[in-house]
């Protein structure tokens, strides 16, 4: 098989939104394979799997499943109506999920859980009748979501209890984990610190939710340095910076990839995991990529697309859940990024990111 040019690359993955992976599953690139740790799984609804089983992307923070962000707590507590959501029908989100399969993706890792409303048995049933390999996610989003006993409980109890739900639901990772403000309330660093707790309990990789909103201005400012400050608190926990990965660092302005050259240099995975939506301009993420890769940081770079909006639905005219790779990774092979470097950060990278020795 041959290598193809990046003209040719183009072709195949521009022509159509389903043209994706398929074109890089399908050619052996001049990268090297990665090698994972004797025993090293990535755990998935249905079954524990050999790493290298993956042959196409994996997508690290997608969503499935979802209300957001009115769940049905808050809209309880607030006497409104509980809204419905583009992942109530079961049947749609397993069609959406067959497509992504035919556009080359191999695994998708789903970012929810309970204080989003993620349904547990619909991702089981997506997951079975698509044959798409799907790891769930356990842990708390960020402070306006969190259950009322969180307040009550220390780290240490958190952290049982999420390493009690990780074994009882076949729980693959701890995400998304986040804030809601430029600042960690007292209750965020304290569950920050509870699921790096939990990790060094189970092995299970982390990825977080950053408050980055480009170039918008808030009241109080988002500092630089969140992503920073998130890393410094998993860090001081117990946290294996190869299992970790900080997230949505593309919805920071950015271009020079300061901050996410600081996060390659400790060694952490660096989400862009809101590529396609214009947070930020995409054209602005590819700059910022194109620094990080040139810097030497490659093996450090996830893809996804936090999907989580019924108009970016194939049923709806849209991309799909594969749009990561569909549409934002053609831009990358036009902006000048080679297909072997494409193939690393969409699926060696992921894999390396989720595959673990279970500690249990």
């Amino acid at each position: 098989m041959t290598r193809l040019s990046r003209r040719d690359a183009l072709g195949l993955l521009g022509a159509t939104a389903g043209g994706g992976l398929l074109a890089l599953r399908s050619i052996r690139l001049d990268a090297q394979t990665p090698t994972f740790p004797r025993g090293a799984i990535i755990r998935t609804l249905s079954k524990d799997i050999a790493p290298d089983a993956i042959a196409g992307s994996t997508l690290f923070h997608e969503h499935l499943s979802i209300r957001y962000p009115l769940t049905k707590a808050l809209a309880i507590s607030q006497g409104r109506p509980v809204p419905a959501s583009f992942t109530d029908d079961v049947d749609v989100m397993i069609e959406e999920a067959k497509a992504a399969a035919s556009d080359g993706v191999g695994c998708i890792v789903d970012g929810g859980h309970p204080d989003m409303d993620r349904d547990l048995a619909a991702l089981t049933r997506i997951a079975a009748e698509s044959g798409v390999p799907i790891v769930a996610s356990g842990g708390y989003y960020m402070q306006r979501n969190y259950p009322p006993e969180i307040a009550a409980k220390s780290a240490e109890q958190i952290a049982d209890d999420l390493v009690r739900d990780a074994k009882a639901q076949r729980l693959g990772a701890y995400g998304e984990i986040g804030q809601q403000g430029g600042v960690l309330t007292d209750d965020e660093r304290k569950v920050f610190t509870a699921v790096a707790k939990a990790h060094v309990r189970t092995g299970l990789p982390i990825f977080t939710h950053n408050p980055y909103l480009g170039a918008r201005e808030v009241n109080p400012p988002i500092p630089m340095d969140a992503a920073l400050k998130q890393l410094d608190l998993l860090e001081a926990a117990g946290a294996d910076v190869k299992h970790v990965a900080i997230g949505h660092v593309c919805c920071l302005a950015d271009t020079t990839a300061a901050i996410p050259k600081q996060l390659g240099k400790r060694g952490v995975f660096v989400g862009f995991d809101r590529v396609t939506i214009p947070i930020v301009p995409d054209a602005q993420k590819v700059s910022t990529i194109l620094a990080f890769l040139e810097a030497g940081y490659t093996d450090h770079l996830l893809l996804s697309s936090d999907f989580s909006n019924g108009r970016a639905l194939k049923k709806n005219g849209g991309p799909g859940i594969a749009q990561a790779a569909t549409v934002f990774g053609p831009m990358l092979l036009k902006a000048g990024v080679d297909e072997a470097t494409l193939r690393r950060v969409l699926v060696d990278n992921p894999r390396r990111f989720l595959a673990h020795v279970p500690k249990d």
